[in-house]
């Protein structure tokens, strides 16, 4: 076994250690349903991290897919909440192009459902839909799969994630659409699926904002979408110009980050180090028993660029995941930090990935958990009950994230200038929603894309 540098996916980051090179020799006849089977059924005994949860009696003579053997594997796991689809297939093609390229196929729209409605919040820069006039807020009102416009509130009646609706994330796919602008203005177009860049900083970030009870004290405002890979030169030259700036209070917006790479998240935690040193535990990942030979004590490492934080406002909702939860757990215990917004998906573990080799399968498979300098981890409903300070603020879709009258970021702001929440968690603590009726689409089979972004067609 081959052990490559360590990653972090996102539902999502959801986190993973990109661990390659899984020795598939048994399986060198070829790329088979039975040899792809055989794979994912080894190596999920060989490295899942809730092993004591695997069934004995699964035969992969009983499963028509590789998927499916691998949902039998993981379902106890899966009914406890701990392995909620974080262990997928997908192929390294598509792994890489998001995580290493920072690309995707689509329109270039995150979405949400609120009852029978749905809402863009957020269009990725030079995607279709934003060429198209589409913006954050904006209501899809009806949409042509090819058979004429239907209202969004009777597709979502049979297809409740809008997956056929939407359609495949193939390029070339094509789907009309009648919108409603944030204004009121109506409008219909035609839209066509293709390779969208991320930009991993969302635009207007970063950002200096000011406190309100005083003007004078500068806020960096940072918009961070994924954790990939591209992400590491404009993280770099944001704090640097914060630091050059003197700015001691920050807003990271991680309101849709549902996570990435593992290798982003501790240089997101070292570029906010800056008083720390080698000594300091950043975080501790542990494998399972039968695997403790990889488990890892990372400790920060100040880089050029890094800030002194005195406090740090992490704005999060129900699809702020995996790396991004890493984050701001592992902060913690070093830095006064709160959430904003709502509570956070739930994801303390992250995947390793798996490659049958003579294909392009990949697997990305749970296989570690994560823990903060204090011991703290196992946040599988949210971090909220374990914050000293979780605070309730909505979403905004009427104004830009970073706006200073938009809802989270503008309790962001007081909570940095007064170390106080207007409605923060009662006693009892758990996040209850703010909107019960809010949800985004949950994919049963979700691409690498769609994993670390949820919402995204």
């Amino acid at each position: 076994m081959h052990r490559l540098p360590v990653a972090a996916t996102g539902i999502l980051c959801t986190l993973l250690a990109a661990c390659s090179g899984y020795d598939d020799a048994a399986y060198s006849g070829g790329c088979g349903n039975k040899a792809q089977k055989g794979f994912v059924r080894d190596a999920t005994r060989a490295w899942y991290l809730f092993d004591d949860q695997l069934p004995d009696d699964v035969r992969i003579a009983d499963y028509e897919t590789a998927a499916e053997l691998l949902d039998a594997l993981t379902a106890e796991a899966r009914a406890d909440g701990k392995d909620r689809f974080f262990s997928y297939l997908t192929t390294r093609r598509e792994d890489n192009a998001l995580l290493l390229d920072g690309e995707f196929v689509g329109f270039g729209i995150r979405t949400r459902i609120e009852g029978d409605r749905l809402f863009l919040t957020d269009v990725y820069e030079a995607s279709p839909a934003d060429q198209g006039g589409l913006t954050r807020g904006t209501e899809i009102t009806e949409i042509d799969a090819g058979d004429g416009f239907v209202p969004v509130a009777a597709i979502l009646a049979d297809d409740p994630e809008l997956e056929s609706a939407l359609g495949p994330p193939t390029e070339g796919t094509q789907r009309g659409l009648r919108f409603v602008l944030p204004g009121g203005a109506a409008g219909e177009a035609v839209f066509t699926k293709r390779v969208v860049e991320i930009t991993p900083l969302a635009g207007g970030s970063p950002a200096v904002l000011a406190l309100p009870a005083n003007p004078t004290v500068p806020v960096g405002y940072l918009n961070f979408r994924s954790f990939v890979s591209t992400a590491e030169v404009p993280l770099r030259q944001a704090y640097a110009e914060f630091r050059a700036q003197g700015i001691e209070y920050f807003i990271v917006d991680l309101r849709y980050n549902a996570g990435g790479l593992v290798s982003v998240a501790e240089l997101l935690g070292d570029l906010n180090g800056a008083a720390r040193d080698d000594r300091d535990v950043y975080f501790e990942m542990r494998f399972s028993a039968n695997k403790s030979g990889n488990d890892v004590v990372r400790r920060f490492r100040p880089q050029p660029q890094s800030v002194a934080p005195v406090r740090i406002a992490f704005i999060t909702t129900g699809q702020t995941a995996s790396a991004s939860e890493i984050v701001i757990n592992s902060l913690a215990p070093w830095v006064e930090v709160a959430i904003i917004g709502d509570d956070t998906f739930g994801k303390p573990v992250g995947q390793s990935a798996f490659d049958l080799t003579d294909c392009q399968t990949r697997l990305r498979l749970v296989t570690f958990q994560f823990t903060n300098a204090d011991g703290q981890g196992g946040y599988y409903d949210g971090l909220a009950s374990s914050m000293a300070f979780a605070c309730r603020a909505d979403d905004d879709l009427t104004r830009a994230p970073g706006d200073a009258q938009e809802d989270s970021t503008a309790e962001a702001l007081a909570w940095l200038g007064s170390g106080a929440c207007t409605e923060i968690l009662p006693v009892t603590r758990g996040l209850a929603k703010a909107r019960s009726d809010i949800r985004w689409p949950e994919l049963r089979r979700p691409t690498a894309a769609q994993v670390y972004l949820p919402g995204l067609y």
